[in-house]
């Protein structure tokens, strides 16, 4: 997919409600289980860098120093053990709770300052403990973890005021160590209502006027892994779901209707009147049996190395095999099937046999140059690759992206850009083309269109990284094309090469974030034909 019919601004293209866990998650979309390519190559790609070691690289505060934040450190230990030791929270009190659709952070506590990031409501972050200003705020700015400042006039609460309504709603965080932060829900046909409320079954009657045939075809039970959680109070008794600052709905039970091309990241699953609906991260309920559950794509690039580098070999074909022996001695015989996409590192040796040319493998073995998709080196040092400075290069004719850190290739895999190959991007779906830099990072954040013919609402699309107007690299959780052209102009990852890319790249997420920007530092993106 690709991007939104609306232009990007900075903060006006996230959308989304809930900052989230993997509470929902399911155990397959988990980081300990991302399937490994067959051996011997080592292409799955590693645990991403923890977020808070990034942290460290953000630029200061821009202006005058606000009181620093005193934070205890870990109670210290002489006992040395084999096991690891518990990972460090993500917030330390005092802390700032989000009630907002967005709590704006800046780099200075005024409203006139640079955004650098924003919060979802229910993210929980360490705060000053005293308000460090008031302009523009009657009730304070407040400094916060690793660096900003937050207003609290409607977007967020001290945890000394209480609880918000919210704290029972959002408390799922989205898992950043997983493909799919949320688990993730595409729309059946006919399209789901939305709730404003755990509907009767009178309401659910009126809204949904198949409901018999529709039951009696059972699409429920393809959730049938995906927990349901205790109802909240704020559900009970008809209530309505609150609403976050900066949310609106129509009035009524049933505000609207899903279109037919959507999708949806959930916050909690609930029992009611013998069904499952599910509460989504623009705090709409939605019922889960007009849902189909959406499953992580198994395909992922390479992590490169010392050992493991370019150029690679990405497999095209359904049959190739690996071939061992000597062509030139002992002739070749197959060693086992290779999988479809997948990366094998190659030393740049060929030789002809029978008249089929065959390329090393790193490991001494063969592969058919056959429907391969070659990715080689820079043949030249950019000007820009300079020591330290990190840079992605994605070939719109290969279909492929290379993720450099100065000279250095470290991750390459397969992508789908425009569909519309080399055309304008203005007129079509095409990729643009040229240098630009990464200058806004979202967790996750919504891509939609309402242009005739080609509508589509897409909730929560993850690991969103924006480097021109509308054009991001992401994650697409509707297709498994990757290494064809496919979206309508942003570079579209399988979500395992999003989610890496996401650790690797800057502007860095803090941990507790959902969205973090920079004009100036953040990696070059260079497309190319």
């Amino acid at each position: 997919m690709a991007r939104s019919a609306v232009t990007f601004v900075l903060v006006g293209c996230a959308v989304g409600a809930a900052c989230s866990a993997g509470q929902l998650r399911q155990a397959g979309n988990r980081e300990d289980a991302t399937p490994a390519l067959a051996m011997p190559f080592a292409s799955a790609p590693g645990t991403p860098p923890a977020a808070l070691e990034r942290d460290a690289e953000a630029p200061p505060a821009v202006g005058s120093r606000a009181p620093e934040m005193v934070f205890e450190p870990p109670p210290a230990t002489d006992e040395v053990t084999e096991v690891l030791p518990e990972p460090e929270p993500e917030y330390r009190e005092p802390t700032l709770v989000s009630v907002a659709r967005e709590t704006m952070i800046h780099a200075r506590p005024s409203f006139k300052a640079q955004k650098i990031g924003y919060l979802r409501v229910g993210a929980v972050v360490s705060r000053s403990a005293q308000a460090v200003g008031n302009e523009g705020c009657r009730r304070g700015w407040y400094r916060i973890q690793p660096e900003g400042f937050v207003c609290t006039e409607n977007s967020a609460i001290l945890d000394t005021e209480g609880p918000s309504p919210f704290n029972e709603l959002a408390t799922v965080r989205p898992d950043r160590m997983s493909g799919l932060p949320y688990a993730y829900g595409r729309s059946r046909y006919p399209t789901p209502p939305f709730y404003s409320k755990l509907p009767t079954k009178l309401e659910q009657e009126r809204a949904e006027q198949d409901m018999v045939g529709h039951l009696r075809a059972r699409t429920a039970e393809a959730w049938k892994s995906l927990p349901s959680v205790g109802t909240p109070g704020l559900l009970q008794n008809g209530r309505s779901v609150p609403l976050p600052f900066g949310f609106s709905r129509e009035p009524g039970a049933v505000t609207g209707r899903a279109m037919p091309d959507s999708g949806f990241a959930l916050l909690g699953v609930y029992e009611h009147e013998g069904r499952r609906f599910a509460l989504n991260t623009d705090f709409q309920i939605v019922p889960l049996d007009r849902l189909k559950p959406v499953e992580v794509s198994r395909f992922h690039g390479i992590r490169l190395d010392d050992q493991v580098t370019l150029p690679v070999a990405f497999v095209r074909s359904q049959s190739a095999n690996l071939y061992s022996g000597d062509p030139k001695k002992t002739g070749l015989s197959i060693a086992r099937k290779l999988d479809y996409r997948e990366a094998v590192p190659i030393t740049g040796r060929e030789v002809m046999l029978s008249g089929i040319r065959y390329l090393e493998t790193k490991t001494g073995d063969w592969i058919r140059d056959e429907r391969l998709v070659r990715v080689e080196a820079f043949k030249s040092r950019p000007g820009w690759a300079k020591p330290g400075r990190s840079w992605i290069h994605v070939s719109i004719l290969q279909q492929s992206l290379v993720m450099y850190e100065g000279e250095k290739p470290v991750y390459a895999t397969l992508v789908s850009t425009g569909v519309d190959g080399l055309g304008d991007p203005v007129e079509t779906r095409s990729t643009v083309r040229g240098q630009f830099l990464i200058h806004t990072k979202h967790v996750s954040v919504t891509m939609d269109s309402d242009a005739e013919g080609d509508e589509f609402d897409l909730r929560d699309v993850p690991y969103v990284q924006y480097f021109q107007e509308g054009f991001a690299l992401h994650a697409a959780f509707w297709h498994d094309s990757f290494g064809q052209p496919y979206s309508h102009g942003c570079v579209n990852l399988a979500p395992l090469d999003a989610r890496a890319l996401f650790h690797m790249t800057n502007p860095p997420v803090p941990q507790t974030w959902h969205a973090a920007m920079s004009l100036r530092g953040g990696t070059l993106v260079h497309i190319t034909p």
